[in-house]
């Protein structure tokens, strides 16, 4: 292990070789001394040339750059190949879609060399770049939601996302690193939050740095955006079931018979710290969910609000009616509607798993 490395990047990769070529030149020009920091690009078997990609800028960049590459298994085990070979004190796990800004490893870095303890973590900040021909849903949809951190030092452990966080390494090894289970509607299984409610149980402290900034380089199109959520919905009750913790079904605004419960002892009990002060009112929530459920329903979603959007993304003229706010309803509506089916999933393999287990 190299006496002065400080920080390993781990980067876990799929199928983006040509997005990853400026992804790596971000990294090349780092304001972070080169000798503190390596990067490890951790391939899930791309269909692509990614492998090449990562050769050819090997042999460019100022700090040393290690590839790995397995049969596909998802973004759990791929994170933790890499973190099984990082060297430095601190891992940074960033997406392979993130340009980081020229000051962002040394704005991880300096934080960490602050707050020396093992269980502090941080999360650096990431914005939508601004790409050309990305169309209306890019400029408008604000899938990070960051600008809702502005002023805060620390924030909750669901925060806890691996696009651009960093953690002391024997940290993360201590308690397992990711979940590398597959959830029943594919990889998109809410592993990063799940690790960052275990690290909470260990004292995790999170702290939110804004310098460490990275852009977003990816054209997300409206119905896949949809789509995706749709999948997380669907797992999300595998992964409420994992943290058993109450304020989960409250801070993803999931409010539905099977987690009344949670909602009480979340608002009522000792956990409430962990809610942000607009969740913590339970009229506040309930008017809340009551607008959600009038304005983004299977009747409007269809019928208004799916139509209009997909207009507009062509027609000018509507452009300015557009409102941030249409496309989160849209696609919360279908995230509520995937956890509607994985519950319906969940109540059909109940009797199976009973009648085997008699059996």
């Amino acid at each position: 292990m190299a006496a002065d490395l400080k920080l390993s990047v781990v980067m876990a990769t799929y199928g983006r070789a040509q997005t990853l070529q400026t992804t790596l030149r971000h990294l090349a020009t780092q304001t972070l001394d080169p000798s503190c920091y390596e990067l490890i690009v951790v391939d899930d078997e791309s269909p692509d040339d990614t492998g090449e990609v990562v050769a050819e800028w090997a042999a460019r960049v100022p700090f040393r750059l290690r590839y790995l590459r397995h049969a596909n298994r998802g973004p759990g085990y791929t994170q933790n190949r890499g973190l099984d070979v990082a060297e430095g004190r601190v891992v940074l796990f960033m997406a392979d879609d993130i340009f980081m800004q020229p000051g962002a490893l040394a704005a991880h870095l300096a934080v960490h060399e602050a707050n020396p303890a093992q269980e502090v973590a941080v999360l650096g900040r990431v914005e939508q770049d601004d790409i050309p021909g990305g169309g209306l849903f890019l400029r408008k949809w604000d899938a990070f939601g960051f600008r809702h951190f502005e002023g805060l030092a620390e924030l909750p452990y669901y925060r806890f996302w691996a696009c651009n966080v960093s953690a002391k390494r024997d940290f993360l090894q201590a308690h397992g690193g990711f979940r590398e289970h597959k959830g029943r509607a594919g990889y998109a299984a809410h592993e990063d939050t799940e690790l960052g409610y275990r690290l909470s149980t260990a004292g995790l402290k999170l702290l939110y740095a804004p310098d460490a900034l990275g852009l977003h380089h990816h054209i997300v199109a409206f119905g896949p955006a949809c789509k995706r959520r749709f999948m997380q919905g669907m797992n999300f009750g595998e992964f409420r079931a994992l943290t058993k913790a109450p304020e989960i079904a409250v801070v993803f605004h999931v409010l539905a018979p099977n987690t009344l419960m949670d909602h009480w002892r979340a608002l009522t009990g000792p956990r409430r710290r962990y809610l942000a002060p607009s969740d913590r009112n339970p009229l506040t929530l309930l008017a809340r969910h009551a607008a959600f459920a009038l304005l983004f329903n299977r009747l409007t979603v269809r019928m208004l609000w799916e139509p209009f959007l997909e207009r507009a993304e062509h027609d000018p003229r509507l452009e300015r009616f557009v409102h941030p706010a249409m496309y989160r309803g849209v696609i919360f509506h279908h995230f509520i509607l995937g956890c509607r089916e994985g519950d319906r999933m969940e109540a059909q393999s109940e009797p199976a798993t009973l009648m085997a287990s008699s059996g």
